[in-house]
């Protein structure tokens, strides 16, 4: 029996020895992906951040686009399609951010069409957008300064 001991030793010592450097290499090219998970397991949660720029910014850019829209046209059509175009997409926004659920310009916006910003169904649908944000306490242009005297 005890002849056999030392064989079964020695068979196992042989089997760790011609395996442990597989075993080892298995072990290093696992390791750093381990580490990465258990680290995403039980690090805190990244900050939550702001997705929309608050409701002052957005207002100050409405109307100042609303200004230049409403102003002297644009020189080149170009730019009076960017400018409708971002006019619309701040009016959105601002219907998103106060709470408009459904406003009509955005299934215009949706859909394209076919002259875009300057779309004469997107026109309406702008107008009946100011409207909404206008009857939920959004003044469209800025408010008169104090008479001077």
């Amino acid at each position: 029996m005890a002849g056999d001991r030392s064989v079964l030793v020695g068979i196992v010592l042989f089997a760790l020895i011609a395996f442990s450097p597989a075993v080892l290499l298995w072990l290093v090219l696992r390791l750093p992906r381990a580490v990465r998970v258990l680290w995403d397991r039980w690090r805190p949660a990244p900050p939550v951040r702001a997705t929309r720029a608050p409701l002052q910014d957005l207002v100050a850019d409405l109307r100042r686009l609303h200004a230049e829209h409403r102003g002297p046209p644009p020189s080149t059509r170009v730019r009076r399609t960017a400018v409708l175009a971002a006019y619309d997409d701040v009016l959105l926004d601002v219907c998103a951010a106060v709470g408009i659920p459904d406003p009509p310009l955005r299934a215009t916006v949706t859909a394209g069409g076919t002259a875009g910003a300057l779309d004469a169904d997107r026109s309406l649908a702008r107008l009946r957008t100011e409207a909404a944000v206008e009857e939920a306490g959004i003044a469209l242009q800025y408010p008169a300064g104090p008479a001077v005297a």
